[in-house]
């Protein structure tokens, strides 16, 4: 199949697209959320343009060549699943489906099976929360979100105040606090790292990724990150530099040299009070000495 402009399909600027992304987490199945009883779904038929993405839809990057293959599959077999929208006035959201609603569109089809939610969509926190774990829950059991999304989705979450607290987040999502603190520090990681976890999804252990962003110096950060991708290093490796790093700054004195000049840095919090001020004249002493 030829290929054609995805935008038009996925109908949302580049920047827009990856907005979408920014309000989505994980938690339990689908089936408590979409309940596939027949009393619950309208089964019909309507026209792609009339319908609208999921705010909260967590999918940050699509592949272009496994939407095309998508595309090529329904045009030649048909859509052998509906997608799952809910009413928003003369409108609808789609809450699963979002990859085959962009393929139908790539092959020009007018019209898409659905099954529709009958409750209206209503623009408040509990719908809100709502569209969140429907649209994370469909991407999660197609395809695993990875670190990236999830930290941008909680991250989202906790800036629109869906969720007011990190604990409160991690029982809507069934996981621990500790497991969402560290999901949601993979954000302070570099800008080349963020980018490679946007676009080819290299790493998604959230340990490792946690291991990382503890890192201050960037040059380091990205030059562990790319070894670990390349397999040259593990996550244990990179757990390895950083109690190095903590045990060095924990000593109470250290000194940097370099061509012209050399500092001391002193940790006066591991100095006993009565011993700071003979500290300091002794320092003194010294560099008076060498005045010389």
């Amino acid at each position: 199949m030829k290929k054609k402009d995805l935008s038009a399909s996925i109908k949302l600027s580049k920047s827009n697209f990856l907005n979408a992304a920014k309000g989505a987490a994980l938690t339990q199945d689908l089936g408590d959320l979409l309940s596939t009883e027949e009393s619950k779904f309208e089964k019909v038929f309507i026209n792609v343009d009339l319908i609208e993405d999921n705010p909260f839809q967590p999918r940050i990057y699509i592949s272009e060549d496994s939407l095309l293959e998508l595309a090529s599959s329904i045009e030649a077999d048909g859509l052998l699943q509906p997608i799952i929208v809910q009413k928003k006035e003369n409108a609808y959201i789609v809450i699963a489906g979002h990859r085959r609603l962009y393929a139908t569109r790539l092959i020009n089809q007018k019209n898409i099976w659905v099954n529709i939610i009958e409750e209206e969509f209503s623009d408040t926190t509990i719908n809100d929360k709502l569209l969140f774990k429907k649209a994370a829950i469909e991407n999660l059991q197609r395809e695993q979100l990875d670190p990236l999304e999830l930290a941008i989705s909680c991250t989202n979450a906790m800036t629109k105040e869906l969720y007011l607290t990190k604990e409160e987040l991690s029982q809507a999502l069934n996981k621990s606090r500790t497991f969402i603190v560290k999901v949601m520090s993979i954000v302070k990681l570099s800008k080349s790292i963020l980018t490679d976890l946007n676009v080819n999804k290299s790493i998604k252990d959230v340990e490792s990724l946690y291991e990382l962003q503890k890192i201050k110096d960037i040059k380091i950060q990205e030059e562990l990150y790319f070894k670990l991708v390349s397999q040259e290093i593990t996550r244990d490796y990179i757990r390895e530099h950083n109690k190095k790093k903590k045990d060095t700054s924990n000593e109470v004195f250290s000194m940097k040299k370099t061509k012209n000049n050399i500092s001391l840095s002193i940790d006066l919090k591991q100095v006993p009070k009565d011993k700071i001020t003979q500290l300091e004249e002794s320092i003194k002493l010294l560099i008076e000495e060498y005045k010389r």
